[in-house]
């Protein structure tokens, strides 16, 4: 069965965004555009196309906004959540100010192997201060922390003496000093696995999700089992989570005022685990809505998952990240190395209509942009833009123009030829791979649709680029040889 199209031109596109900045009601909008605009320049979108291009607009293209996922059924749930959530008019859409949405921390917005990322800290600091205080080095736990014996330290429903090795390298401090604590680790400890500082080691697929629902007028907050303090130093640097929007692992606070000013200690006191059946009541107690949407990767997010999702008045949508990746990050469920157990939230995510990621599958990039050697995004070198004057040995036409423009995040837009495209690329030294790219569709001359139909193909086998002395730049397949050759057009 053919089909159906849905036929667009660039004045409409225009004019759709700049109506839908007013919340012009959809239907209405469509009529608008029927009866005002005739079809010039057109493009023709699938339905399922037409429902990803409402989303966002770049040049006139519509561009995902998920580009880090494979086609997926998790990514389509993601989508289709929001946009049914969002659409004015519909049973569906969901007020800005309830538009709530939580996120496990570790495992679920940047890795919890072989430690959580709050432990490592822990562990150096209880290293440093119990060589000096005989005391403290006595304690079972830091024995235990000291000694590397990780299952000590796991032992009790809450983690028992994880939490005591924390809450002793945490407490006494004031929360200024605790805070300089924490950036100063930051800036030199590094991950034993991917040697990189443990604030660059975010998944860049859930980057997006707090991007796409932020854009779409969602309120994003960490609910973590880490602590709140430790997390409120780097959230909104890392995740654009300001710390009033972080909720996490808490000891009391006492307020003491010195020659200096006002201050705030860290105290030993009334420990508050934000873990499993704490996570609902710390979002009850600091955020005082019920969220509609939920992501988590272990059972310690399943109560959250389960405020979340049941009998919620509102539309509402869980989502959990299974590590099935040991190749790209790691792979785990019921025996991790250390948290992040997945047993009863996966089998319970059937008949409470969970979405299961499949990191290895689901993930076309994992790490963040220059994250990881061997996954960064965009160099210096290739950034601009380029003009084709050859495609595949077979020159180019003098009157149709094929070029790349590669941004420092990696993206990337340009023309065939013919229609203008979008999407992304991944660089790795030398290597570059592109993503799906989004396209219009229109028409042209028999030669010039030639050339567009190379270029693709062209782009499709892309491996790796050079740039000679002249400043040419080449694109390569896997094998080593020239695809495309390209002049710089801002030098």
């Amino acid at each position: 069965m053919e089909p159906v199209r849905t036929r667009f031109n660039s004045t409409q596109f225009r004019l759709s965004n700049f109506l839908e900045s007013f919340k012009v009601n959809r239907s209405l909008l469509s009529l608008i555009l029927l009866l005002s605009v005739s079809p010039v320049s057109a493009i023709e979108i699938t339905p399922d196309e037409a429902s990803i291009a409402k989303e966002v607009f770049v040049d006139g293209l519509p561009v995902d906004p998920l580009p880090s996922w494979n086609e997926s059924a998790s990514k389509n749930a993601i989508m289709a959540f929001v946009q049914k959530v969002t659409a004015e008019g519909s049973t569906d859409f969901v007020p800005i100010s309830e538009r709530i949405a939580v996120f496990d921390n570790d495992g679920t917005l940047w890795p919890e192997n072989p430690v959580p990322f709050q432990v490592a800290y822990a562990l150096d600091m209880i290293k440093q201060r119990s060589a000096t205080d005989p005391i403290l080095a006595s304690n079972p736990m830091v024995q235990a922390a000291n000694a590397g014996d990780l299952a000590k330290l796991l032992e009790g429903a809450h983690h028992d003496g994880l939490m005591q090795v924390m809450a002793l390298t945490h407490a006494g401090m004031t929360t200024e000093e605790f805070r300089a604590s924490v950036e100063s680790w930051l800036k030199k400890a590094t991950h034993p696995r991917f040697a990189v500082g443990y604030d660059q080691l975010t998944y860049q697929p859930m980057q997006e999700v707090l991007t796409y629902l932020r854009d779409k007028g969602f309120k994003t907050y960490i609910v973590s089992g880490g602590g709140a303090d430790f997390m409120r130093v780097w959230s909104e640097r890392v995740y654009g989570i300001p710390p009033e929007q972080v909720i996490g692992s808490s000891s009391r606070t006492k307020f003491e005022l010195r020659e200096n000013g006002p201050i705030l200690v860290k105290t030993l006191e009334h420990l508050f685990v934000d873990d499993k059946e704490g996570k609902p009541i710390g979002i009850h107690q600091f955020i005082g809505r019920r969220p509609i949407a939920c992501f988590g990767n272990s059972d310690g997010d399943k109560a959250m998952m389960e405020y979340t999702t049941m009998n919620n008045p509102r539309p509402s949508f869980g989502l959990i990240v299974h590590h099935t990746d040991s190749e790209r990050e790691y792979a785990y469920d019921k025996a991790p190395k250390s948290s992040g157990k997945l047993v009863d939230a996966l089998a319970d995510s059937s008949k409470r209509g969970w979405e299961i990621v499949d990191m290895a599958k689901d993930w076309k990039t994992v790490w963040s942009a220059a994250a990881v050697p061997g996954a960064t995004v965009a160099t210096q070198s290739i950034v601009g833009n380029w003009l084709a004057e050859d495609i595949a040995g077979g020159g180019v036409l003098d009157r149709a123009q094929s070029t790349l423009q590669v941004s420092e995040d990696g993206t990337v837009t340009g023309n065939t030829a013919v229609n203008r495209y979008g999407g992304k690329a991944v660089i790795a030294g030398q290597k570059i791979t592109f993503g799906p790219l989004a396209m219009t569709r229109r028409a042209g001359p028999p030669a010039m649709m030639d050339q567009e139909s190379k270029f693709k193909a062209a782009l499709e086998k892309v491996a790796s680029f050079r740039i000679d002395d002249t400043g040419l730049m080449y694109l390569l397949d896997a094998e080593g040889k020239n695809l495309l050759r390209f002049s710089k057009l801002d030098k």
